[in-house]
This record gives structure tokens, sequence and C-alpha cells, in this order.
């Protein structure tokens, strides 16, 4: 942590108003907010004045919310971590700073000043977190107004000040220094320290990953997943080595060698307790080379390792064991590779800064990025098939309006389907790589909509849509009922039915169907059952849409089952305040959902991951089923 250049310090607030700079922007405290992160490079850009360097720490990336009186800790996958820093939060309420957001970094000093990541782990599992430090160095939102469009000068001079005189060692900011970027990289590989973060001075904060901010690392260094390990020899415990790999750009695991130094015989110990409950008979790595044995385990955990180089066969040399990341997701694991001279960012987001959902204070950048992250189980939803798009040019607030065929959208990836499908109508549009999902998002498309067939069959569904729609003044609990009441109907029926939240205020039912029917066929018989339902339950359901007909009632939409209707695809955002992701759940997942829009472009991550792990529609493409039995069962038959 301790180097020897001089730290650089500016005052560059606006002196007409020094609690609030230039570009602050009356916004609305968000919910929740996803971080800037840095991209690698080889070497520094030219110093043209506009950079400053700061130590890059060894610790966790943390985000503080202060909300009066109310602090929440989040990591940067969007975990609230304030139980487990409670101490931490007094700190920062003791501040008695307004309403804001401050991103940072926690971590534990050694003996020597410099930041030891075991040590911060090892702080969480013996009830040490007070020695857990805080280094602030950005300042996003403050006192009612968002600071992102505001330069980084003037958000990390009002953070200091916010800072100063706290008489807290637990709550520091984190310095910039009077040095060039060589000097200090130099230094800081002397001190056996990680590296540097450049950041831009006049650069705005952004929710995704830029190159506004860059790392310099003194070593080879990344995450990678845990595959298996081998067993321990000779006097040592726990295990002799871990596998690792790394995915590939087309989500395989591939091997890339293994790490056996680093640990002590409390790590040892404590990996192989891990480890032990993830054992698995099958090697979780693609195309393995026959020489690696071990004892396998599910590629859910991640281990920071550093190394020396890269092999020509993609294996790591000379690797030395780190830490492992709880706070990083396994399935984004890859190789990372420093970005070429001149390249763009991983995610370009133009204007990635301007607020298009009011309520959160979300930004375009933070939807882009959602949908880079989303693409991959995304994409599976759309191929195929007809796609309709919602597209928010001025933000959810402004104009909306729904485009079904090409027009304007002219970039890779975007299929215009044959024009005979829909007689009398332009081509359809089809979604087929990921790379569109994201480029439709920088086009300012907030919502993916599906049609129920697909374009090789196009005149015969391949699923039925039931839509679970409150009425005014209907309670979450009675939602829930209806889609269990749903289910109970769908099963004595015999047909399997797949859950999804929409989003919004409702439910989604999904029956995939064998191609076989007919549109209107398969239209009647989702109106049929949805009659049934309200006969059956008239004070719970009603079978005429309308909000006058449905007051303290629910209307199972089965409109989205004619031909041109569509229904929001599994992993789409919405046009809706607080930016609400339509999920696929497991049954056995409803009684624990809180809403609908549980999840958004801004907390999804975590549910991302364990969908990646284990898809709670697993089997759904292997459905084999018809209306001709589930007819006969609804007519009394």
């Amino acid at each position: 942590m301790k180097a020897s250049p001089k730290p650089r310090r500016r005052n560059t607030a606006n002196t007409a108003n020094p609690a609030l700079p230039e570009g602050a922007r009356k916004a609305a405290l968000p919910l929740a907010l996803a971080p800037q992160l840095a991209t690698l490079v080889e070497k520094a850009p030219p110093d043209d004045g506009n950079w400053q360097y700061e130590i890059k720490f060894d610790g966790y990336r943390l985000l503080a919310r202060v909300d009066g009186s109310n602090i929440r800790l989040f990591t940067r996958q969007g975990h609230d971590w304030t139980a487990k820093l409670r101490s931490l939060a007094d700190e920062i309420r003791a501040l008695a700073i307004p309403d804001g957001w401050i991103d940072g970094e926690i971590v534990v000093l050694d003996r020597h000043g410099a930041t030891d990541f075991q040590a911060l782990q090892n702080a969480f599992e013996t009830s040490g977190a007070d020695a857990i430090q805080f280094y602030a160095f950005d300042l996003p939102f403050y006192a009612g107004h968002d600071l992102r469009n505001v330069p980084l000068a003037d958000r990390r001079a009002l953070l200091r000040r916010l800072l100063a005189n706290h008489g807290s060692p637990r709550l520091r900011f984190s310095d910039s220094f009077d040095a060039s970027a060589e000097e200090m990289l130099a230094a800081v590989c002397r001190m056996k320290l990680e590296g540097l973060i450049g950041k831009r001075i006049d650069a705005p904060y952004v929710s995704a990953r830029a190159k506004t901010w860059i790392k310099l690392k003194c070593t080879k260094r990344q995450e990678f997943v845990i595959g298996g390990f081998t067993d321990p020899k000779g006097s040592r415990n726990g295990l002799g080595a871990l596998l690792l790999g790394v995915h590939d750009p087309g989500g395989k695991l591939r091997y890339a060698g293994n790490v056996g130094t680093g640990f002590d015989s409390a790590m040892l110990d404590r990996l192989r307790q891990r480890l032990d409950p993830l054992r698995t008979a099958d090697a979780p790595f693609d195309d393995l080379p026959r020489d690696i044995k071990g004892n396998w385990v599910q590629p859910t955990l991640v281990a920071e390792v550093s190394f020396g180089a890269w092999t020509r066969d993609g294996r790591v040399r000379h690797a030395v064991f780190h830490a492992l990341r709880d706070d990083k997701d396994a399935s984004a694991v890859t190789v990372e590779a420093p970005a070429l001279p001149g390249s763009g960012p991983a995610i370009a987001i133009s204007h990635a800064a301007r607020v298009i959902d009011k309520s959160s204070g979300l930004t375009k950048g933070d939807l882009v990025s959602y949908y880079a992250r989303a693409a991959k189980l995304m994409l599976p939803y759309l191929l195929g098939r007809p796609v309709a798009l919602v597209r928010a040019p001025s933000g959810i607030d402004g104009e909306q309006f729904f485009q079904r065929h090409a027009e304007t959208l002219t970039f890779d990836g975007v299929k215009a389907l044959d024009a005979g499908l829909w007689p009398g109508h332009p081509s359809l549009i089809e979604i087929t790589t990921e790379a569109a999902i994201v480029a439709a998002a920088q086009l300012n498309v907030v919502e993916f909509h599906t049609w129920n067939a697909r374009a090789r069959n196009f005149a015969k569904p391949d699923r039925l849509i039931f839509d679970i729609d409150p009425g005014e003044g209907v309670e979450w609990a009675r939602i829930q009922e209806a889609a269990s009441l749903m289910k109970t109907l769908l099963d004595a029926l015999e047909l399997k039915s797949y859950l999804k939240t929409s989003g919004g205020k409702g439910l989604h039912i999904v029956v995939p169907l064998s191609a076989r029917a007919g549109w209107d066929e398969v239209r009647d018989f989702a109106r049929d059952v949805v009659i049934h339902m309200a006969r059956t339950i008239p004070d719970r359901f009603v079978a005429k849409s309308g909000p006058r007909n449905r007051v303290g009632r629910i209307f199972i939409d089965y409109l989205r089952n004619g031909i041109g209707a569509t229904t929001v695809a599994a992993f789409s955002a919405r046009a809706r305040p607080g930016l609400g992701v339509s999920m696929p759940v497991a049954w056995d997942e409803l009684p624990a959902l809180s809403s609908s829009a549980q999840w958004t472009v801004a907390n999804a991550d975590a549910q991302l991951a364990e969908i990646a792990r284990h898809n709670p529609w697993d089997g759904y493409n292997a459905v084999r089923q018809t209306l001709t039995r589930a007819r006969r069962l609804l007519d009394g038959g």
C-alpha cells in the first residue's frame, strides 16, 4: 500500500458552489448501481496531463449506498454485504453526509502496509471484519444529484472533502500520485504490489468496462475457474494442486493448467472443505488432454492466480495461488487479454451515461452492459423466431415505439425473413447473434419480444403463453396463487409448463408444443382454458380483458396466442420504471419470488450466473406434446 511518490492533490471543484460541481444534475438516488470497470492495457497512454494513477488494490470492490441513516454495502455483482460489514456501515453512517453512492475497495493491510487479499478473506471467516478498511475513490451520486457526467477530477475533489477530518482510520481516500505512469509502475512492482489503475481526469463515470479507466499489472494475474484438484502427496494436507480453466469465446471451459503453490496449511484445508461438496464424476473441461488426471468438481469456484506466462498450448507457467474470489462469476471467466492500442473498450457504448430510467437513475450504459452479459443465455430464446422490438430513444419516460421490421436495423446479426410468412406485411426480422442483441440495445432497444412460432414452420405455433395479468388492487400473493392454480390445471390436462417472471406486474406460463395445430386452434384452446378458470373460480379470475373487468381480479391473457401477437422474451429488460427483467424460474421457486420485477438490469448478475449453472427450464426443447388429448380432457372427454 505504501508508495514513495508524493500524492497528487487537485482542487478543481466549482468554487461558486463547492458542494455541487458543474455538471451535477438533479436525480433520485438509484436503488442499484453497476460500477465502472477498468480495461487491461500493456502500457500507459502518452502523458497529456489528463491521466491520474492510483495503486491497484488487492481487495474486494465495494459500493456504499447512503440514504439517510440507511447504509447498504454492495459488491460489484450487486450482492448486499451490509450484514458482513456492519461496523464499516456504522463508520460511513457516522460521516453524516447527504444521500449518495460512494465507490471504492475494501482491503486488509499487512504489517508492511501492503494489501493482503488472503488476510481480507480471513477477516470474514474469523470475525475480524473490524480490520477491514474502505478506500473510496469515486462519488457517482451525491445530495440528490447525479454526478456521473461530472469530470472525474471534480467528483474526487468533492469526495476528498467529504472524507477529510472524519477521524476514522477505516475510511480513507484513495490518493493519486505526482509521478509518471512508468515511475509509479516501477515503484509498485518493486513493492510487490499488483499494479496501477489509470483514470482520465476529464471523463464521466460509466457503468461498464471502458478505456477511460485502465489497469497496468506488474505480473500476469487473473481469475480461473476451478475444475478439479489432485490428491496431496507426502505430508501435505488438503490437496496437491488446483486444476484451472477459462471459458473460450464459445463458452466452453478449456483446461488452463494447474497451480500448486501459494497455499498455507489452513488454506489447503479450507479449499478442500469447499471442493468436496462439489465433487462430480465427469471432468467439466471440454476436450481435456488425456494426460490430465484428478478429482473433478462442478466449475463454480473462482481462484485468483498470478503466473509467469501462457504456454503455446494455453496453459499457465509458474502459477501462484492468491485467493478464492467469491465476488466473481465463474461463468464469466475468460482469458484476460490487454486491449490493443487504438481499439475500443470491451463494450463501446455511445451516450453511456444518459439516464434512461429516472426512477432508478439507470443509464443506457447499464442497459447495454446488462445485455452484453445476458446475450449468451438470451440468444436461444430468439433464434429462429420473428422478433418485435420496443425502442425508447429518449428513455422509458419518453416516446416508445414498437418495431417489427428491419427498417433502420441494418447491422450484422439482424436477418430479414421471407416476406411471404405474413402476407400483406413487410418482412419480419430475426436476431441471430449475441452481438446483434447488444447492437440493438445500442440503438435504444429496451425490450425484445418473440412470436409463438418459428420462421421455418410459421403457420403452426410451437408454444402457448398464458400471461397472468393482475387488475388494480391484486396483491402479489394472489398472483403467485394464480400461477400455481394454472399449473395444477395444465398438469391435469397433461401439459408440461414452464414459468418466468414478466419483469413487469405478472407472471408468464409457457407451454411448449409440437408444431401441429394452427394459430386459430391454439388461440381457441388458450381462450377455453381461461374461460374454464374464470367459471371455476369467478372471485379470482375474469375471462375478459380491460381494467374495469378485472378490478381486484386477474385476467389470464390468452390473446398473446393469436397471429401477430408477441410476448417479451426470456432475459429481456422491460421499458418500465426499474428496468425489470423477464427471468426464467423453476416452479419450486414460485413461493419465494418477491415480485415479477425481482430482477432488474442492475441486480440480475447473480441470477444469470445461477441459470448458467442450473437452467430452470432444462428439458424444455425435449418436450413433445400436442393439444389433442388436452382438448379432450378440457371438454370433459
